[in-house]
């Protein structure tokens, strides 16, 4: 049983191609089925190799705004609110190498596997993208979309400095100078005594998706455990990839966080760090694969 809005997206193929900067087909996501409509292409840093670029392939429902097209963050951030719905193609040649989800009611970010999608393209972005519907992290996916990008918008340069006029009169004296900021507060001393593993893997969680960091590696260094999951099963590691946390990142990894776990098969921890080039640096470094 299934559907109606899975059956059509995953039976019946798309009728028209879409313009450049148009997606024509739907998401469809625990049976919520938005349009995509808006495609952008931009390019990444490669996961296994600093020498080359990958190409991302923006989808949404919604022009994009102001965020940019690579800003993983602040789209994810913004699709949770419900403002948008965003899937991220990375591309490695003609290989689709995973898909990110970012959506209403997400903390962190879906990251799907390349092999669970049907993808074929023209060139790296324009093609079609099929997907039957799959469970993933508690959530059903399912999609079936034509998709042409085009290039995301570069930010202007700076204008050109003009000529200043030599003042007709002395400059006004500069303002008194700011009092230095107040010394934060610190956490309590490193101790484990009144926190079990359990309570401080939610505390770590938690200090990550606010994105405090400081409060993050104060909480790996009082003996949270770093590999540690969720109450999903997500693992402290890859919430600090999906954040886009290097340091914290590093801290996991010299805590001898496990770099060979796989959220879905072929999904490493390699893949996951697809929206964040300096974890993936860290954990190429490592020795992750």
């Amino acid at each position: 049983m299934c559907l109606l809005a899975l059956c059509v997206a995953s039976s019946v193929p798309i009728a028209r191609a879409a313009e450049p900067g148009k997606a024509v087909g739907t998401v469809t996501i625990s049976g919520v089925t938005t349009p995509l409509a808006f495609a952008v292409e931009t390019r990444k840093e490669n996961l296994f190799d600093s020498k080359r670029q990958d190409t991302v392939v923006v989808l949404s429902d919604k022009p994009l705004g102001k965020t940019a097209a690579e800003d993983e963050i602040e789209l994810s951030m913004r699709a949770r609110t419900g403002e948008l719905v965003v899937l991220a193609l990375r591309i490695d040649g003609n290989k689709l190498v995973n898909v990110q989800m970012s959506h209403k009611g997400l903390s962190g970010i879906a990251l799907l596997p390349g092999a669970w999608f049907q993808y074929n393209a023209a060139k790296p972005g324009v093609g079609g993208l099929k997907l039957d519907s799959r469970e993933f992290d508690g959530r059903t996916y399912a999609a079936s979309v034509e998709f042409t990008a085009a290039p995301a918008p570069r930010p202007a340069p700076p204008p050109a400095p003009t000529a200043r006029l030599a003042p007709t009169a002395p400059p006004p004296p500069p303002p008194p100078k700011a009092a230095p900021p107040a010394a934060q507060p610190k956490l309590p001393p490193a101790t484990m005594s009144n926190l079990d593993r359990k309570s401080a893997t939610a505390f770590l969680v938690q200090a990550m998706m606010k994105k405090d960091e400081h409060q993050a590696l104060e909480l790996i260094k009082l003996g949270a455990n770093p590999n540690g999951r969720d109450s999903s099963g997500i693992p402290m590691l890859n919430w600090a990839v999906m954040m886009c946390q290097p340091a914290v990142v590093q801290a996991l990894v010299n805590a001898k966080a496990d770099l060979k776990y796989e959220r879905a098969p072929g999904m490493t921890i390699m893949t996951e760090a697809g929206a964040c080039p300096e974890a993936a640096k860290i954990l190429r470094s490592a020795g992750a694969r």
